[in-house]
């Protein structure tokens, strides 16, 4: 049975290397659905099905902490995978 994931994430160009490395498992247990806000990912787990949520912390509608504070109250159960940037890099 596959897992399904639900990506938040705003920006195209993060949300489509993270679909292509989903896509190079080697596997066809994955359906990825992206959602661009966080209202848009609330709205669509409260359909349930969602197994795990790769969550991005800075969103149109809510930044920070409390992005995942309300995803996480309003599923308790689903596995959140929270996506940070990498560190700076020194010149």
């Amino acid at each position: 049975m596959p897992v399904n994931v639900l990506l938040v994430e705003d920006n195209p160009a993060d949300a489509r290397l993270i679909r292509m490395a989903l896509e190079s498992v080697e596997s066809d247990d994955f359906i990825l659905e992206r959602a661009e806000r966080l209202s848009r990912a609330l709205e669509r787990m409260s359909r349930g099905g969602v197994d795990a949520v790769l969550l991005d912390l800075s969103l149109p509608d809510s930044q920070g902490f409390d992005t995942f504070a309300k995803l996480h109250s309003h599923a308790p159960d689903v596995a959140v995978v929270v996506q940070i940037p990498p560190p700076p890099t020194p010149f």
